[in-house]
């Protein structure tokens, strides 16, 4: 089986790669900016870094499928699970005093990755429509959640 030689890749396909990982950057920081406003950790930066990583790889990957026999992007979507559940159980941590903190964040670390992974694999409208959906789902529940606070002190 022949090698594929990376200097051959199109810089068309380069710089595809390169976009989509900016896409994934900018939404990725906008999600950031959501958990920030909200006091929580794992900001614009990180969520950037997750959307653009996860869009970076498997971008590459499916340019790898095109221009070989051996590439395969679903072996790149594997990898970052794995590696973004590894980061996710980082963030969740036990305090004795407020429980267990960190899963919203960590589940907006794991969402962001998908988000990236759709735009890496050409789906940037399914890219936007997800970080639409991650914001409406982080804002509308933490309006829902002061709202029982607010009915639990009456």
């Amino acid at each position: 089986m022949p090698m594929l030689n990376l200097q051959s890749v199109d810089l068309w396909q380069q710089a595809t790669v390169v976009l989509d990982a900016a896409i994934a950057a900018i939404l990725g920081s906008i999600i950031g900016w959501e958990r920030d406003r909200a006091g929580k950790s794992a900001g614009p930066r990180t969520m950037a870094l997750v959307g653009t990583s996860a869009a970076g790889i498997v971008a590459i990957g499916a340019v790898l499928d095109l221009a070989s026999d051996y590439g395969d992007p679903t072996r790149a979507l594997h990898a970052i699970i794995t590696g973004i559940g590894f980061l996710g159980a980082g963030l969740i941590f036990t305090n004795r005093n407020a429980g267990i903190q960190g899963v919203t964040t960590a589940a907006t670390v794991f969402a962001t990755a998908a988000m990236g992974c759709a735009v890496g694999l050409g789906f940037q409208v399914a890219g936007i429509g997800m970080t639409i959906i991650i914001l409406v789902v982080l804002r509308s529940t933490q309006v829902l959640e002061k709202a029982a606070a607010l009915r639990n002190h009456d």
